[in-house]
């Protein structure tokens, strides 16, 4: 049966089979309830590229002039690897449509683009910050994957099944799943939900409850945590996605607006228009206190007050476009992130207003994003997905709190015996240190180009440092000139070349600092490397 076109960028979804459990679940390239889950590192290593990694900015084409040289931004981030998209059985290459994090885990969805059903579920660990590991993939065939979130220790699975595969479904291909993990570990235990309509569009859940909404003439579901039925049901057509407050349930509709339910009875609180959208298309929602942001396709991003109702604050899309459209927004500590399809993923601060940061240097389009901890997750089709890192200061440093934010523009040059004390989150373009100046950073620091120490120059680096691309073919890097003097109290990655011209030195203050060097490192005579330093790809030797 042909797919009724829906979930815009994503275009349309479906999932799972069956609902017995099958208690062997160890299974690694094996078939079991015609799900294959793959756990063989070597195999999954290969679906990890570092192509586009390293060091990344964020751009804010608002500012001209004299603004746009000395502009600088106290966000700094790195991208840290991409996650190709899984192929099924047929040879047919799947793209991201959801992402839900538990603790250490991300787990990533997949659809299968035009008529033909097919899914997958990842599992990737981050538990290292800049070595992400993808530990585990699912395919599930005849079904996509549209969306994830937790309930207790289980992974709750939107989806749509092709219906000439399963005939207990008869003309409604909506299902949501209910997964039993294995110490996060993906299984081939789960309950099905056959739902009305054609996708499970989006899924929420609490402590004793799971929701799922469904498109097309669907309905907002409530079902049970511990036996895992439907409890409450309402119908309202488009659902596109799901929120939830500790006591309220939040939908949108493409064609309804947003509606507000008590969480245990499912009784209407409240109901508010918003911009109407175009059919089928995938967005989502996200809360932070009383304010609620909804992403409107076309019409950008819309902040609307939870309670009132009343829309505090539209942003327009920049340049009008088929694909220059908000599919989906994400809040996490004090940022919005937006993801504008072809034009790319926004970041905004956040204060009485959203204020525009700029836009994140990635390439391909964004369809879908989620932020969680320090990373964000960027869904860009069948380019996979994004895993950004935000090199947030981890600590205070008692020693540095009287150093002032950095605010001397993306380009830093320290003249000679100059000496400057900087703290906090900083990411500037480019950084010389000529000859017996002093640059002392506390808290995290990324540069994007070359980072040079020229003869005498010291740089006193507490807390962690990010510098350069990855195996760009004019590489990036970090250059030591003689009797200049790296000084390393934290973490090192340098995404480039590290070259030690004779007479450079680095000292590591401490027990636990490291480095880690992709690419190749180049040393003159009489180099001196001294402290305690853990070497994560051995290229100091």
């Amino acid at each position: 049966m042909k797919k009724n076109v829906y979930l815009l960028s994503f275009l349309a979804m479906s999932l799972l089979i069956g609902c017995d459990d099958n208690n062997d679940n160890k299974n690694d390239g094996q078939s079991s309830n015609n799900i294959t889950i793959t756990s063989d590192q070597s195999t999954l290593n290969q679906r990890l590229d570092l192509t586009n990694s390293g060091v990344i900015s964020i751009e804010n084409g608002s500012l001209t002039g004299k603004a746009t040289e000395n502009s600088n931004t106290s966000f700094p981030l790195v991208q840290i690897a991409e996650v190709k998209p899984p192929v099924d059985a047929n040879g047919r290459t799947l793209q991201a449509s959801h992402v839900t994090v538990n603790g250490n885990y991300a787990y990533v969805s997949y659809i299968m683009r035009g008529d033909a059903y097919s899914g997958a579920i990842d599992v990737i660990d981050v538990s290292d910050p800049y070595k992400p590991k993808l530990v585990a993939s699912a395919l599930i065939p005849n079904t996509d994957i549209t969306s994830l979130t937790f309930s207790g220790s289980n992974l709750i699975i939107g989806a749509a099944k092709d219906v000439d595969k399963d005939p207990l479904l008869t003309n409604n291909p909506a299902i949501v799943l209910n997964m039993e993990l294995s110490s996060g570990m993906l299984t081939d235990k789960f309950k099905a939900n056959y739902l009305e309509s054609r996708v499970t569009t989006d899924v929420a859940a609490n402590v004793s409850n799971y929701f799922a909404v469904t498109g097309d003439n669907g309905s907002l579901f409530k079902l049970s945590s511990s036996t895992k039925e439907i409890t409450g049901k309402v119908a309202v057509a488009d659902l596109r996605s799901i929120a939830l407050t500790s006591d309220k349930v939040v939908t949108l509709s493409g064609t309804k607006g947003v509606n507000i339910y008590n969480q245990s009875t499912l009784a209407l609180q409240k109901s508010f228009t918003t911009s109407t959208d175009v059919s089928g298309a995938k967005r989502t929602m996200d809360i932070d206190g009383t304010k609620l942001f909804v992403s409107e396709g076309p019409n950008g991003l819309g902040v609307y007050d939870i309670n009132s109702g009343s829309k505090l604050q539209s942003i327009a899309i920049a340049t009008a476009g088929e694909d220059n459209v908000t599919n989906a927004v994400s809040f996490n500590d004090g940022y919005a992130f937006v993801a504008n399809g072809a034009l790319g993923l926004n970041v905004y601060q956040s204060a009485t207003q959203l204020n525009l940061l700029g836009s994140v240097g990635i390439a391909g389009s964004s369809n879908y994003v989620k932020s969680s901890g320090n990373y964000i997750y960027v869904a860009s089709g069948t380019g996979g997905l994004k895993i950004i890192k935000m090199e947030k200061p981890n600590t205070t440093f008692a020693n540095c709190t009287s150093y002032s934010i950095y605010n001397q523009g993306k380009d830093l040059i320290l003249n000679s015996n100059d000496i400057k004390s900087y703290q906090g989150a900083t990411a500037i373009n480019s950084a010389i240190i000529n000859s017996n100046a002093v640059l002392t950073h506390c808290g995290s620091i990324t540069v994007q180009n070359s980072l040079i120490l020229n003869s005498g120059g010291t740089f006193n680096m507490t807390g962690s440092l990010s510098q350069g691309k990855y195996q760009q073919s004019n590489p990036t890097e970090l250059i030591i000139n003689n009797n200049a003097h790296l000084q390393v109290e934290g973490s090192v990655v340098i995404w480039g070349d590290l070259r030690l011209n004779s007479g450079a030195k680095i000292n590591f203050i401490g027990n636990n600092s490291s480095i880690t060097i992709y690419g190749k490192v180049t040393k003159g005579s009489n180099v001196t490397i001294t402290g305690t330093y853990k070497d994560t790809e051995n290229k100091l030797k």
